[in-house]
């Protein structure tokens, strides 16, 4: 019965002091927020919104390397969970420490290899530091898991651009138009590679489309 007490106690104690640290992240009152959640932490030492949340304001006051010593000993604690991977991986981004970067989304995939977001922001990385045809199969890769997604289709046009692969991204940019017809970006990214292969007549086609959605 006294340790039911205790436990329903801590609990309590446990909310109070979690809630008090979200409420003073919510006004940028970032250092008593982390001694509200450290406080927390200490009550409930597995307490996976308690890194979570430990982690993100050190990201929003810039301090990175805490913030990636915290998700190191939340992967600790919990070595199945993709989602910290990512999110470390996104801070070694911010810090354009790229090759740590894709490692966290690699294991990040491996364990969720559905989720498309990962895929997305490993391309983004492997763009950045010219590996375009690795960009490439990961948008590959989303788009085998969502396989009406324009902003896919529209994002891998572009890689494909970049390579000069220009057939290849007219008709990725075809498929984007297919699945989104409003957008007028897309027209015009679609026209502009037409003009340069000499397609001219197609490319004042989309120019045009474009221009009346109010892009030009």
């Amino acid at each position: 019965m006294f340790d039911s007490f205790i436990k329903i106690k801590n609990c309590f104690i446990f909310y109070n002091l979690y809630a008090k640290g979200i409420n003073q992240e919510n006004i940028a009152e970032y250092r008593k927020s982390l001694l509200y959640l450290f406080y927390a932490l200490s009550i409930r030492t597995n307490s996976l919104k308690c890194y979570k949340a430990i982690t993100r304001i050190n990201r929003k006051n810039r301090q990175f390397y805490y913030s990636i010593d915290f998700y190191k000993k939340a992967i600790e604690k919990y070595p199945r969970n993709a989602e910290l991977y990512a999110l470390k991986a996104d801070v070694h981004r911010k810090l354009k420490e790229y090759d740590f970067a894709i490692q966290s989304y690699n294991k990040a995939i491996q364990l969720d290899y559905s989720n498309i977001e990962y895929y997305k922001m490993r391309s983004i990385i492997k763009y950045i530091t010219g590996d375009i045809q690795g960009a490439i199969n990961d948008i590959t890769s989303a788009i085998n898991w969502d396989k009406k997604n324009y902003k896919l289709f529209s994002t891998r046009g572009f890689y494909k651009f970049e390579k000069k692969a220009f057939e290849s991204a007219i008709e990725d940019y075809s498929n984007a138009i297919k699945y989104n017809s409003k957008n007028p970006h897309i027209y015009y990214m679609r026209g502009a590679i037409e003009y340069i292969i000499d397609k001219k007549e197609l490319a004042e086609k989309d120019f045009k489309k474009a221009k009346e959605m109010g892009l030009i």
